[in-house]
């Protein structure tokens, strides 16, 4: 890839399609359309102006609209790409400017997630910094739930949520170091490799259908397959 910072995506909701989305760098206005992962960079199929800045790499598309912070503000932006109507809702009490990023390794204030259960949005408290996760609405694009799990945002790298569990990495992105059961509001203990190299981990996005990760690492764009097995209460990587 020709940036440091991005995201990549296909719609959550229909894998099967080849079609792939992309934005570049943590900051812009425009969402580029793709066939298929490889006919990038030449063969684009729409460009489409946004409207809005964007802010960070923590964007997902599902169900044909793309989900994203508007940069500067505490709103998400929920922008349908075939009629192009927005969608706004706030988020208050919550970091969305001045450098106090949820995720600073990818300069990201609010990071949607897309699970077993729906979407997410992984933000900061403004009160105590610590990781707040909204459970979303969809449609309409709404607040179902607010959870505070404790955790300090000076210690996370990158998240995702899988089965309702909240997972994050260490500071350098190398290991999950940390999960919370969204459901029963508990910590849980956790360790897993997830790289060895150094440098950005952009992007860190779970796909609940295939149960893949999609990651921007490096200015490389990867897909990680993860497996989950249940044992004694607790969630594990293979």
């Amino acid at each position: 890839m020709q940036t440091t910072f991005g995201a990549w995506m296909p719609d959550a909701a229909h894998l099967e399609e080849d079609r792939y989305w992309l934005l570049e760098h943590f900051s812009g206005r425009v969402i580029a359309e793709y066939p298929n992962i490889s006919s990038y960079p030449k063969n684009s199929v729409k460009i489409t102006d946004l409207k809005k800045f964007y802010q960070g790499c923590g964007h997902v598309i599902y169900n044909g609209s793309l989900y994203f912070h508007n940069g500067g503000t505490n709103k998400l932006l929920k922008y349908n790409l075939e009629t192009r109507r927005t969608s706004t809702l706030i988020i208050e009490n919550t970091r969305f400017r001045n450098r106090s990023y949820v995720f600073l390794n990818s300069k990201t204030y609010f990071k949607f997630a897309l699970d077993e259960n729906g979407l997410w949005v992984i933000a900061a408290s403004d009160t105590d910094d610590t990781l707040v996760v909204v459970k979303l609405n969809h449609e309409p694009f709404s607040v179902t739930s607010i959870i505070d799990t404790g955790y300090p945002k000076t210690k996370a790298g990158n998240g995702f949520i899988a089965y309702g569990i909240l997972y994050i990495t260490d500071s350098k992105d190398k290991k999950i170091t940390y999960a919370f059961d969204l459901e029963k509001g508990i910590s849980l203990v956790v360790s897993c490799a997830l790289r060895s190299a150094n440098g950005i981990l952009a992007m860190l996005t779970y796909y609940p259908q295939k149960q893949v990760l999609y990651m921007w690492d490096n200015r490389s764009v990867k897909m990680c397959k993860v497996n989950f097995t249940f044992l004694k209460k607790e969630w594990q990587f293979l």
